[in-house]
């Protein structure tokens, strides 16, 4: 009992550790310099690698 009661403050520390890390690193995104336009090819792009990306990671779940 103890040790599931651990495990989660554990499990709930490493989840704002990471949530604050990602907000962090999209701010730093936000402020990295001059904007530029974003066209629809440019996303269709970013899209197919990280899609390409992701089955190199790890199968499909079915």
């Amino acid at each position: 009992m103890r040790a599931e009661y651990l495990s989660g403050l554990l499990r709930a520390h490493q989840k704002r550790h990471a949530k604050e890390q990602l907000e962090q690193i999209l701010l730093d995104a936000v402020n990295s310099g001059d904007p530029i336009e974003v066209t629809p090819e440019m996303v269709e792009v970013v899209r197919q690698r990280l899609h390409a990306r992701a089955a190199r990671r790890k199968p499909a779940k079915r």
